[in-house]
């Protein structure tokens, strides 16, 4: 195996996951998000040559470029079940890289710059964020629904 195949296999499923999820559907299918991660694929080979610049750092330099090229300056994430749109750009960010990509904080650090500690605490804030956007009105059930949402032992009786 080749130190290319083993840098693809690394930094691809990420990118591509991660171009998924900013980008989105387009008539219903992630053709233009995986054109993207292929470009951006491709563009991360071609750096890799005299750079001391961590693997991830570079990846999501690349691909951020490549991602907002394609957007237009729009957020993204379109599509999402969750309007992330309302976080700055530093919390989407970092939460696309922790909940969609599936780095961990320590991967989402050295892809950003920065320390797992700041990467955690934006973290939380963001989704403090996202809680707070979603006004929930009434208590909130088991199955995370609002008062006017069935139980869980209702909903079984539906069905």
């Amino acid at each position: 195996m080749s130190l290319g195949d083993i840098v693809l296999g690394t930094i691809k499923p990420v990118v591509v996951r991660y171009c998924r999820a900013r980008i989105g559907r387009r008539d219903d299918s992630f053709a233009v998000a995986d054109l993207v991660a292929a470009e951006t694929v491709h563009a991360v080979l071609r750096s890799l040559t005299g750079t001391d610049e961590p693997l991830l750092a570079i990846t999501y330099r690349i691909a951020v470029e490549n991602v907002t090229k394609e957007l237009n300056g729009d957020p993204g994430c379109a599509g999402s079940a969750i309007d992330v749109s309302v976080l700055p750009s530093d919390e989407r960010e970092i939460l696309i890289l922790r909940a969609m990509c599936g780095l961990t904080a320590e991967q989402t650090a050295e892809a950003t710059g920065s320390t797992p500690a700041v990467v955690r605490i934006t973290q939380h804030r963001a989704l403090e964020k996202l809680r707070k956007s979603a006004q929930l009105d009434g208590p909130v059930t088991r199955l995370g629904h609002g008062a006017a949402m069935e139980t869980h032992s209702e909903h079984c009786r539906v069905i």
